[in-house]
């Protein structure tokens, strides 16, 4: 008998689905920062080449359809950790052996050599953007203030507000049971929706069904499989409807009092079944018999269901990946390489209570011995900015001077910021000075250009040149987009000379040379990285898929992992104001999330903000409007100064092109830019293009596939005046 146990963990640690109105099929998320998603059979099992890739999609509408969008499934498995210093792990399979802890009602805890033979999956998706505070900037970061107005204020009586919540309750699968769905109860008529006639006992909460446009009777599917002895989990998430109880009018970007949407999110949990053999005596007659047994998976991982991704394969300016490592990084001792207490080694690391880890933050900091990888750490800053103002967004350089060109001799060219200090030479430490000078730090996040770095009245723009979490009021504001401290670090570091060109190392022929997501992760810990670089990092206003609340530390378990948070059928916690009129639950960081806890602080219905979030009139001279001349006999007030800054155009498009030699157009020409148009998008969501790699040999470039014209008309190019073109304007608080 072993003396110890396997730690089992589910991967991806936050997984991403994508909402889709196919009635059928889909494909799988991609694992992989700038990758294309993969194509499955109807059971999601993965399609692969003669070589064993993955085989990656390139259309992403079902049958030729182009108001059919396919949904993007999320897929688990579950890993196998010898011990501590395991660090790979191994996808556990059928018939594998491991050591299990058995228990049963009359003996203690044992661990057993046991075989796997199936997999029960529990997951619970909910949505409670419904039920919770209105999304205000910034306000809510730190804790609502008990004057924080709601959503649908008019509810106030708790058992009604716990109705505002979209709860189907939680679902189990295994392959013996290989199929079900998060749907209402006695709906479902479409081949998806499992639960249809099949009685429900968990007290389930769904929106009117009356609500228009359109209904929402569930938030997704589940479906288990198997495939090379391996059994994975596939969520599905909910068909992209959006309605309102009223008369459907959008007055916000973000607050809309009514209105209902299918977007969710929830804890994944996982059991595993097994086999061992007893052993008994019979005298000196030695019996084995066959014994089931069961073990929960002692880390499991959580599941976020996000609109559609129209540009899969360009990254974002931060990912969610790089957004909540810089947490780990400064917050949770995660790699003390990077940050902690010298001599920054894991010993010295590794607080084991809220004391220490307390100490610990006082006493830490970045090492300056530590080198980061060029093509891994430095040059997607660098790249991706290029390729959003080449291929997804107007950037006017008559507004300042442009930092963002990385062609052969300009500022961001990779063949000179890529060659480290040699031999005492370093030719272009001038020049990465000058890139780390324009670069936004978190102490800049209301400046525009750099005012030390020209004398000249074009300055340069400060990089990244995007909206941040608040650039919509003076109230704490937050107006750019900065990179994250730790990546500001890489860049110090990288600037001083100290950094590591892997291609010089590994040479080029190495696949992951340039390209650290060459190829499909393998680790577990690469897949928990991999998938969320697939989601946006910022800027929160309120996000993507997600919003500032995965910056808290206090939601994580450990690095990378949500917290679970107890809760009571049909009892998910309420706002707090509400909750105490008759002692219900309010929600409680320190214990962790419930079942959709990350979605509620994202806009409803979810196509509002998406609609609006293009480019934004954003106000620069905030820093100095206290700054008043009393000795002027004229107005010391400031002239009001607004540039247009883009929000996340590798989400939402601002202009296209449908190949190299095509003129650009406005990505959501058809839809008026205004309260009306967030309507329209309630529907049309569904006919906009998606854009992929499919330039000419050299070009690479990203273009535009699948626009359904019929149902939008023609796009419009940039100066032309007619219905649909985009005019910017700040978003309506």
């Amino acid at each position: 008998m072993s003396i110890s146990y396997t730690n089992f963990k589910i991967h991806p640690s936050i997984g991403i689905a994508r909402l889709g109105n196919s009635d059928e099929n889909f494909y799988l998320s991609p694992e992989q920062p700038g990758a294309l998603p993969i194509a499955c059979d109807d059971m999601g099992r993965e399609k692969m080449d003669e070589k064993g890739n993955p085989i990656r999609i390139k259309s992403f509408k079902d049958g030729g359809d182009l108001s059919k969008i396919l949904k993007q499934g999320a897929r688990f498995r579950i890993f196998a950790y010898k011990d501590e210093n395991d660090t790979d792990g191994k996808e556990i399979e059928i018939g594998g052996t491991y050591d299990f802890i058995y228990q049963n009602s009359v003996t203690a805890p044992v661990v057993v050599k046991g075989k796997v033979t199936d997999i029960d999956w529990t997951v619970h998706l909910a949505n409670k953007k419904s039920s919770w505070y209105e999304f205000k900037e910034t306000d809510g970061q730190q804790g609502y203030a008990p004057n924080h107005p709601l959503r649908n204020p008019e509810i106030t009586q708790p058992d009604l507000r716990r109705q505002l919540i979209t709860d189907p309750g939680p679902l189990t699968v295994n392959l013996k049971q290989n199929r079900g769905a998060f749907a209402k109860y006695g709906s479902g008529s479409k081949k998806n929706d499992f639960s249809k006639n099949k009685k429900v006992a968990y007290p389930q909460s769904f929106p009117p069904d009356d609500i228009k446009p359109n209904p929402i009777e569930t938030l997704g599917n589940l479906i288990v499989n198997e495939q090379d002895k391996k059994i994975r989990l596939i969520v599905l998430g909910g068909n992209g409807n959006s309605g309102s109880t009223k008369t459907p009018v959008i007055t916000s970007f973000v607050n809309n009092d009514g209105w209902f949407d299918d977007i969710s999110d929830g804890p994944v949990n996982a059991t595993i079944e097994y086999t061992f053999m007893t052993t008994t005596y019979d005298g000196d007659k030695k019996i084995e018999t066959p014994t089931k047994g069961t073990m929960q998976v002692q880390v499991p991982s959580w599941v976020v269901v996000g609109y559609p991704r129209y540009i899969p394969e360009m990254e974002d300016m931060i990912t969610m990946d790089e957004t909540m490592h810089d947490v780990f990084v400064r917050k949770l001792a995660y790699n003390p390489q990077i940050f902690g207490v010298p001599p920054f080694d894991k010993a010295s690391n590794s607080p084991k209570t809220q004391e220490e880890l307390d100490i610990w933050r006082n006493s830490a900091k970045f090492n300056p011995d530590y080198y980061p990888k060029f093509w891994k750490d430095i040059w997607p800053i660098f790249r991706r900015p290029y390729e959003q103002t080449t291929y997804t967004m107007v950037f006017d350089p008559s507004d300042g001077g442009d930092p963002h060109n990385s062609g052969t001799g300009g500022n961001l060219s990779p063949e000179k910021l890529s060659i480290p200090p040699s031999n005492g030479q370093d030719p272009n430490l001038k020049l990465r000075l000058f890139i780390l000078g324009i670069m936004r730090g978190e102490n800049q996040l209301n400046q525009y250009t750099v005012e030390s770095l020209s004398k000249t009245p074009n300055k340069p723009r400060l990089m990244p040149m995007l909206c941040g979490n608040n650039p919509l009021s003076n109230t704490a504001p937050e107006k750019f987009l900065a990179v994250r401290e730790t990546q500001l670090f890489f860049l110090k570091q990288w600037a001083a000379g100290k950094f590591v060109n892997e291609c010089m190392e590994w040479g080029e022929s190495n696949p992951n040379c340039k390209n650290p997501w060459a190829l499909p992760p393998t680790t577990g810990v690469e897949i928990d990285r991999g998938v969320l670089g697939t989601a946006l990092g910022g800027a929160f206003c309120p996000g993507g898929e997600m919003s500032w609340i995965m910056q808290n530390p206090a939601i994580y378990s450990e690095p990378y992992r949500i917290k679970h948070a107890p809760y009571l059928a049909g009892g998910l916690t309420i706002p707090k104001p509400i909750a105490d009129i008759d002692g219900s639950a309010a929600p409680d960081l320190s214990k962790g999330l419930e079942p959709g806890d990350i979605t509620k602080y994202i806009g409803v219905p979810w196509q509002a903000d998406f609609h609006e979030c293009t480019d934004n009139d954003t106000d620069i001279t905030y820093e100095k409007w206290n700054n008043l001349n009393l000795d002027s006999i004229g107005d010391p007030i400031q002239q009001r100064i607004a540039y247009n800054i883009p929000w996340w155009p590798a989400h939402r498009p601002i202009v296209v092109s449908n190949s190299a030699n095509d003129p650009q157009v406005y990505w959501a020409s058809g839809i008026p830019d205004n309260n009306a148009g967030d309507l329209q998008m309630v529907q049309a969501w569904k006919d906009l293009g998606f854009l992929i790699k499919n330039g000419p040999v050299g070009d690479n470039g990203f273009y535009q596939i699948e626009r359904n014209n019929d149902a939008l008309g023609d796009p419009v190019k940039p100066g032309d005046l007619s219905l649909g073109q985009e005019i910017t304007r700040t978003k309506n608080i």
